[in-house]
């Protein structure tokens, strides 16, 4: 099955709501854009319009035929390439005036070949001439003569595109500015109320974390209304777990209490009896007693109780316990190690920060270090190095705990079966006694990894990463 990597909920409303806002401004500038060329073409159909009705009023027929003032009231007219021009033909298409703006335009400024317009018809297009291209608009009329006759004549007005052009292009470049600087400002906006919305959420997850290092126990912050209940139910999970695990941990050391006093009894017996056996040359031990093997079983049995004990005791994830300092459990141990074995062990180097934890518990610790401590003092030749240290794996903060000795070290086929996954606690290996298979017991409880290799001081060096 293929691995699921993750994903931020940030960075995906981001994209989204990206990705609509720059939907939504395109097709906000499509639409604006539209309307406001629609708003130039009306406005340029308009004063064309205007025109037509200010050559309509300084038009007059006299007897050769129609005639204007060589001076309009227009002033673009009257100035030659203003842009503007106007052209009257009669009702069989030829030219009869055109304005001098008109000059040295093509001689046919017509838009066909008999641009002639039924009286009041309209017709409005794109002209194109070498100067480039007009819009122009056309309208039909009909004048009256003495006799009472109509004569037809159509006007035509065109105006070259270049303004609106200029105007269009402006305002299109004002509109997209503008545009993207309100996508940008909605966009931070955006994503400024985006991580102030989020804000409890990483307040949460940064909770969760102190509570995975130990350092509270629940989660405690103020949190809106939509978490209150999620955060009231890790709560009770919490507080149920931290009951749990203190049920079963009194239990068991109930259990412990109440099996070690007939142990010890027993014990006790054995050795009595023992004393009895060589105190008195003549006494004569009881057949139905065998004192070896009863000795033997008692031990078996205490073994048992301890490592069984120790395997229970785990009943919460390692994430939930809290973060025991490494250095004042190993100068205990260290303290002990030095008056068990006085006559052998001569230096005891610690390499272990005052910041360094270990998140579980102390019991833990301390049947770990002990038996690799203890280990290190019985094979070793005096000399016995542990270092510990913190680092990140996985997001996760582990400890990794070293011990070393001078001794000859341990043989490669023991390691492989010291290490095998299944080994029981009360497995004997060469070289090794029941300490070190419990060690790995708890290792592997902890889902930690536990390393054996040759040490620079000539021994073993056994590596445990929890």
């Amino acid at each position: 099955m293929a691995k699921q990597t993750n994903y931020s909920l940030r960075q995906r409303l981001l994209w989204v709501s990206g990705t609509v806002l720059l939907i939504f401004i395109a097709l906000t500038a499509l639409i604006l854009d539209q309307a406001f060329k629609q708003s130039l073409n009306t406005e340029l159909n308009d004063r064309l319009q205007t025109q037509i009705y200010l050559l309509l009023g300084a038009a007059e027929f006299e007897q050769q035929g129609l005639a204007l003032p060589k001076q309009l009231d227009a002033p673009r007219f009257n100035q030659i390439d203003s842009g503007l021009f106007a052209v009257i033909t009669n009702q069989t298409g030829d030219e009869v005036w055109r304005s001098q703006s008109a000059q040295g335009y093509d001689n046919r400024l017509l838009p066909n070949d008999k641009a002639t317009q039924a009286p009041g018809q309209k017709e409005q297009g794109l002209l194109t001439l070498s100067q480039g291209p007009f819009f122009y608009l056309s309208l039909g009329v009909a004048w009256e003569l003495e006799n009472k006759s109509l004569k037809g004549y159509t006007f035509t007005i065109a105006e070259a595109t270049t303004r609106i052009d200029n105007t269009l292009s402006q305002y299109r470049l004002y509109l997209w500015a503008g545009l993207a600087i309100l996508a940008v400002i909605l966009l931070l906006i955006f994503t400024l109320t985006l991580y102030w919305g989020l804000a409890p959420l990483a307040k949460m997850a940064t909770e969760l974390k102190s509570i995975e290092n130990g350092s509270q126990e629940q989660l405690a912050g103020h949190y809106p209304h939509e978490l209150t209940g999620v955060t009231h139910n890790l709560n009770l999970l919490l507080q149920h777990e931290k009951r749990q695990h203190s049920r079963y941990r009194n239990t068991l050391a109930n259990l412990a209490h109440s099996l070690k006093t007939p142990l010890a009894v027993l014990r006790g017996m054995v050795d009595g009896e023992k004393l009895q056996v060589v105190g008195s040359s003549t006494a004569t031990p009881s057949p139905s007693l065998n004192l070896d093997m009863l000795e033997q079983q008692v031990g078996r049995m205490d073994e048992i109780v301890q490592h069984q004990l120790q395997r229970a005791v785990h009943v919460g994830p390692q994430s939930l316990h809290q973060s025991i300092e490494v250095l004042p459990v190993v100068i205990r141990l260290k303290g002990a190690i030095e008056k068990v074995y006085r006559d052998k062990v001569h230096t005891i180097t610690l390499n272990i920060e005052s910041t360094v934890t270990f998140k579980g518990d102390t019991g833990d610790l301390m049947e770990i270090m002990g038996n690799l401590m203890d280990n290190a003092g019985k094979y070793g030749h005096g000399v016995i190095r542990v270092s510990a240290s913190n680092i990140q794996v996985n997001e996760l903060t582990r400890c990794r705990l070293t011990v070393e000795d001078n001794g000859p070290g341990i043989a490669q086929q023991a390691i492989s079966e010291i290490l095998r996954r299944g080994v029981r606690a009360d497995q004997k290996h060469q070289g090794q006694g029941i300490g070190l298979a419990m060690v790995v017991d708890i290792v592997d409880q902890y889902e930690g990894r536990l390393g054996i290799e040759g040490s620079e001081l000539g021994g073993a060096k056994v590596e445990i990463l929890i």
